[in-house]
């Protein structure tokens, strides 16, 4: 079954990544980067840590592949859609961190002259990896045709997603929009991809996709529990539930596609 994405002319394809964009070209030809993180991150830090410490925990690449189990034998489309946009995301991280290096808040500024949370992280600033992840995943769900009101809810979050890397003093506002000029578009390649490059819909490569993705989305969230609970303290609740919740989400999908239900499936 095809699942066609938005129009090329929509502006859920194209509004996001020019937005973000234009205000990174202004952000730049005016200076004012850190004097934004300082005003940004004075303001957020009345919202309280634990509110920021959740919405970092979002942006995790280990906590994202949850999401995308309740898709397994649902929407193989946006499986497909969602490894390549993983590979492509990497790429342009790691690489965009290796090409710049550039500082972050906590080894550019003096210490107790901005609100920190968590480990005070040094180097490797642009772009954000949590903010870059979670547009990625915003922009998968916002090309698929599917309620604006749902895409909205995504983008929100995904924006403040990357409010929370500037709430927790490691990364300036450069880092969010380049992030999020980077994950839209890595989004738009990986959906423009899968249309040509159909290999990963075939039910034997999902049911492969579904083995590996469901035990290893249990390990990601034992593994945030047990080594990086400094950097998200109190997120244990969360990561629990949401673990429950993709996988609940994740079982009626997944034994239609390993034939539980008796109920053949199109194995193209």
């Amino acid at each position: 079954m095809s699942y066609p994405a938005v129009a090329s002319n929509s502006p859920w394809r194209w509004g996001v990544p020019l937005f973000a964009t234009a205000a990174l070209a202004v952000l730049l030809m005016s200076g004012d980067n850190v004097a934004l993180f300082y005003f940004m991150n004075r303001i957020m830090s009345y919202a309280g840590d634990g509110l920021w410490t959740h919405l970092s925990l979002l942006g995790d690449g280990q906590l994202v592949i949850l999401f995308l189990l309740p898709f397994l034998g649902r929407r193989p489309d946006v499986v497909w859609q969602y490894l390549l946009a993983t590979l492509l995301a990497g790429l342009f991280v790691y690489g965009m961190k290796e090409l710049f290096s550039t500082l972050r808040p906590p080894a550019a500024l003096l210490t107790g002259s901005f609100h920190l949370i968590g480990p005070d992280l040094q180097n490797n600033a642009f772009p954000s990896g949590h903010t870059t992840a979670f547009f990625v995943l915003a922009g998968l769900v916002c090309l698929q045709r599917i309620d604006n009101g749902v895409k909205s809810l995504v983008l929100l979050l995904a924006i403040f997603v990357g409010f929370s890397r500037i709430a927790s003093g490691v990364h300036w506002p450069v880092d969010v929009l380049g992030a999020a000029t980077g994950g839209w578009l890595v989004a738009i390649l990986s959906v423009w991809l899968a249309q040509y490059w159909r290999a990963g819909l075939n039910v034997w490569v999902q049911r492969v996709i579904a083995l590996i993705m469901t035990p290893l989305s249990v390990w990601s969230v034992w593994s945030l529990w047990q080594n990086y609970d400094n950097v998200y303290p109190g997120t244990g609740l969360m990561k629990f539930l949401l673990l429950a919740v993709c996988l609940a989400l994740s079982v009626p999908g997944q034994m239609r596609l390993f034939n539980l239900t008796g109920k053949a499936i199109d194995p193209s």
